[in-house]
């Protein structure tokens, strides 16, 4: 008998983890609080900004909406439901106020629990709603019919995808640049430290640093730009032909996925560029790259579960080893201050981390799939 895992509870963790990190950015400075500073009861400010009114409410609506439907899909009664989704959620929401105790940058405030719970409490009415309406349930019999039982987590992934591609990336749809942030991140612990030269020499992959200078002052860039844009699209194509079951479901999906790809990034460079600048990302490397993409998807529709699982392992893995091939730019720096310092910090903490871990996250879950296919007809293709 198949598990049927919903997709609810994985979006449901990923969140309350968002949440949780853009409350809290941007996580430095962390002090002790004084005795006289600090209250268990949390302080009402003298006075309130109009945005983050509305802010601390839509930052938590949705968050309870999934939550209300992850325990209705659970089996809880829509009482339980509804009054789990708001404990958890103003629970959680007091523990970060209190948390911002030790961040000089964060200001704790009653006002902000308390809209925070309102915004929980919508969401479970949201929820509530939707499942009176038997759209829940709907949703339910048409995932049974289209999806294979174990595609929760699999659905939560290509939902993320979006998110990811609205943080600025050094080529389009390339996700997964891990490697700088993580140096960056090490330099800085490590710094005044006899820890950074032994952690982080000058030149710590001899081989791969002048592999990556070769193909920086080439002629290959533009074909590394191509091909980063055409495995970034074919990643997500990979996982949702994983997940379906019929051909048509599979190539409406990869069609949505086409578009959000294009959508989205216009989206980000409308955003820091102007709206005239929408579609400058579509480069003719890059262009080339979207058509490689969609001839590959075409190509994915009849394939079975199991080899588009392992295309999607291989082209994780190509997508990971081209990003890094991408050259330092001044101008992609000067964005990334932007978004991280400016006006884009409202959506940093829930899109930074996404776009670049997403790719690791797709790489153990389909791994995960060959590891565990379902047993009835795990690569049959309807």
């Amino acid at each position: 008998m198949s598990v049927h895992r919903s997709s609810a509870w994985p979006l449901t963790w990923v969140a309350a983890a968002l949440i949780v990190y853009a409350s809290l950015f941007p996580w430095s400075g962390w002090r002790w609080p004084e005795s006289q500073v600090f209250h268990w009861v949390l302080p009402k400010l003298g006075f309130e900004v109009a945005n983050d009114l509305v802010a601390n409410i839509l930052g938590y609506l949705p968050f309870g909406l999934i939550m209300g439907i992850a325990h209705l899909r659970s089996g809880r009664g829509p009482l339980a439901a509804a009054l789990l989704t708001v404990l958890a959620g103003s629970a959680m929401s007091y523990l970060v106020e209190l948390i911002q105790y030790t961040l000089p940058s964060r200001v704790p405030s009653i006002t902000d629990w308390m809209l925070n719970t309102l915004g929980m409490a919508w969401g479970a009415l949201a929820a509530l709603t939707l499942s009176a309406l038997g759209l829940v349930d709907l949703w339910h019999r048409l995932r049974e019919r289209w999806f294979i039982p174990q595609a929760g987590h699999g659905l939560a992934l290509l939902s993320m995808w979006p998110l990811g591609l609205l943080y600025p990336t050094p080529w389009p749809l390339g996700q997964g640049q891990l490697l700088p942030r993580v140096r960056i991140t090490l330099m800085e612990w490590t710094q005044d430290t006899p820890l950074q030269e032994w952690i982080l020499p000058a030149d710590p992959l001899t081989m791969w640093a002048s592999f990556h200078s070769a193909v920086v002052s080439s002629s290959w860039l533009p074909v590394v730009e191509t091909l980063t844009t055409t495995t970034g699209l074919l990643v997500p194509m990979c996982v949702a032909c994983a997940v379906a079951r019929p051909r048509s479901l599979r190539l409406a999906l990869m069609s949505v996925l086409v578009l959000l790809g294009i959508g989205v990034t216009s989206l980000s460079a409308g955003l820091n560029f102007g709206p005239t600048h929408a579609f400058s990302w579509l480069t003719l490397p890059s262009a080339i790259g979207m058509l490689l993409g969609a001839l590959g998807g075409a190509v994915l529709v009849g394939r079975s579960r199991t080899t588009c699982a392992v295309l999607g392992v291989l082209m994780v893995l190509s997508l990971i080893g081209l990003i890094h091939l991408a050259p330092m730019d001044p101008y992609y720096a000067q964005t990334l201050q932007a978004w991280e310092n400016g006006r884009f910090i409202r959506f940093h903490g829930l899109s930074r981390w996404m776009g670049i871990l997403w790719p690791y996250v797709a790489l153990v879950w389909l791994i995960g799939r060959l590891a565990g296919r379902e047993t009835h007809h795990p690569d049959a293709v309807e």
